[in-house]
């Protein structure tokens, strides 16, 4: 079954699609960086200095809401200018979503990105026609999952070290 000809009907979970479209954004990227650390071109961290608070929040809360509402806009844009090529709509989604993450990072953060903004595309763009709010809403917190499962991974070092030494 393909992922992006799946569209939601009355029986479609919501909590389903979000666990799904959660594992299926985080686990390549958790593989895409645990090989990258494997070869030392990078670890998976928060940016900087030692994570706070606030940049929890950010990271999990606001970062999904701002860039799901951006999403949205785009996404109703094309829909608007390619009616009936919803894959390119997807993968156009996806792309933009990535490249503004070249403004925070790299082209590494583009990359990156690139696989769970395809998947939250989908996400959007799936439940888009049904109902924006749901479109929204599922897509939002598929993003924070990911965000904080990422965030959760990356700090698990961080805090098992400060327990092992008593900090």
């Amino acid at each position: 079954m393909n992922p992006l000809d799946i569209s939601p009907d009355a029986t479609s979970s919501h909590a389903a699609w979000v666990f799904r479209a959660w594992l299926l954004a985080v686990v390549p990227s958790l593989l895409y960086f645990v090989a990258l650390a494997g070869v030392g071109a990078d670890a998976l961290r928060p940016p900087g200095r030692a994570p706070d608070v606030a940049f929890a929040g950010y990271s999990i809360l606001a970062a999904p809401l701002l860039e799901t509402a951006l999403m949205l806009a785009l996404a109703r844009l094309l829909e608007f200018m390619i009616p009936q090529r919803r894959r390119v709509r997807i993968v156009l989604l996806a792309a933009i979503l990535s490249l503004a993450h070249r403004i925070g990072g790299g082209w590494h953060q583009v990359l990156a990105s690139l696989w769970p903004f395809l998947i939250y595309s989908m996400v959007l763009t799936a439940w888009l026609a049904r109902s924006p709010r749901a479109a929204f809403v599922l897509t939002a917190l598929v993003h924070s999952l990911y965000n904080a499962t990422l965030f959760g991974v990356g700090v698990l070092p961080l805090l098992l070290t400060v327990a092992a030494w008593g900090l």
